[in-house]
């Protein structure tokens, strides 16, 4: 703070002198001059720095067209891929990168059925054998054999017509395989598993029929075997009455004969059923034959009883119709084997549909596999 009664303070040092008394003449212009070497260096400095400075701007500028075309290039390929995709429908395998998924997925599945497949394909086999025994036990007139493959044959049919029904709901089988189907399914599997799908479906539908063929073969077996017992109780029962004549004993003889004509009456019957479906010419013509030697035994033996033993004219001419009836006979039970024979005719064809399955199925696993079927 000033007192007004001292004087100023005396400047202490030159930056305080007044200005007359500070040293400008040594900062005049020449001071601030550069000299000439220095002004070269910094104009070239200079013009260095600018074309650098052009030198980025330009790049940049070239890097920044560069960014935006390679945008451009990039949303118009983009856009192509969608209208493409959008325009139609992926087909099998000229669209891989959109069914590869799907594909996995049901190759799996595909897979697995094929496993089922060869599964069933074991019952089928099983089958075929069981309907080999059926014929040859029918002709040799086994009825323990026959049992037994009734058996294993019933139990093949279920555990087959149980598999392909489960397989054919998974897999839709049962739907007609139309193109509009396969169109369907290309939009999201490939054409090789659409393809390996249709071939699941042949294979399983091969074995549609084998229930049907198989109880057509048993039915047809249980009724030949039926004429078989029939008439084996014939010819034992009519051997016992022969027997019961031969000891005079008319009436009981009689009795007989008549249950062993009951049975052929019912060997009869079926065969005029069967003779609405197939040829068992040789069946009517033997039966037609027992028949009438039953008849004229019949005959003779009542003869006898009211003849009271005695050979009377009438006894004669009953025996000589015997003796022509037992003339038409064959000499040995040969003619069974015929008539069974006969009789298989249209087993052999439900045998045959049977082991035509079993191939179409075999030949349909081929397929799916590349090579062998298990259980051949």
């Amino acid at each position: 703070m000033p007192y007004p009664d001292l004087p100023p303070s005396p400047l202490s040092d030159a930056a305080r002198r007044p200005a007359e008394l500070m040293p400008f003449d040594r900062f005049g212009p020449e001071e601030y001059e550069l000299a000439p070497e220095e002004i070269e260096r910094e104009g070239d400095s200079n013009r260095e720095n600018g074309l650098r400075a052009r030198l980025r701007a330009f790049a940049v500028r070239v890097l920044v067209r560069v960014a935006w075309l390679g945008l451009a290039v990039l949303l118009a390929l983009g856009s192509a891929g969608i209208v493409a995709a959008t325009g139609q429908p992926p087909q099998g395998d000229n669209r891989p990168e959109l069914t590869y998924g799907a594909d996995q997925v049901l190759s799996n599945r595909l897979d697995a059925a094929i496993h089922d497949l060869n599964t069933l394909n074991n019952d089928v086999v099983v089958l075929g054998q069981m309907a080999r025994d059926v014929l040859s036990n029918l002709s040799q007139v086994n009825e323990a054999g026959l049992d037994a493959a009734y058996t294993d044959g019933d139990k093949a049919v279920s555990e087959i017509d149980a598999g392909a029904a489960k397989l054919s709901s998974e897999f839709q089988c049962a739907t007609s395989w139309t193109s509009a189907r396969e169109a369907d399914l290309a939009r999201t599997y490939s054409r090789t598993m659409i393809d390996r799908w249709h071939q699941v479906c042949v294979a399983i539908d091969s074995v549609a029929p084998l229930k049907d063929n198989w109880a057509a073969m048993e039915n047809g077996a249980r009724v030949a075997m039926q004429v078989a017992d029939d008439i084996n109780n014939h010819d034992s029962t009519g051997a016992q009455a022969l027997q019961l004549a031969t000891q005079g004993r008319y009436p009981e003889a009689l009795a007989m004969l008549a249950q062993a004509s009951a049975s052929l009456a019912d060997a009869q019957r079926i065969a005029t059923n069967l003779a609405t479906v197939g040829d068992v010419s040789t069946l009517t013509e033997w039966l037609q034959r027992s028949k009438g030697m039953d008849d004229a035994l019949a005959l003779l033996w009542q003869t006898m009883i009211d003849s009271n033993g005695r050979v009377t004219a009438q006894v004669t001419a009953a025996l000589k119709a015997v003796n022509d009836a037992q003339a038409l006979l064959p000499d040995n039970s040969d003619i069974l084997q015929v008539v069974l024979y006969e009789m298989a005719g249209d087993l052999t064809s439900d045998g045959i549909a049977i082991e035509t399955a079993k191939g179409q199925l075999a030949s349909a696993l081929a397929d799916l596999t590349g090579g062998s079927v298990l259980g051949q």
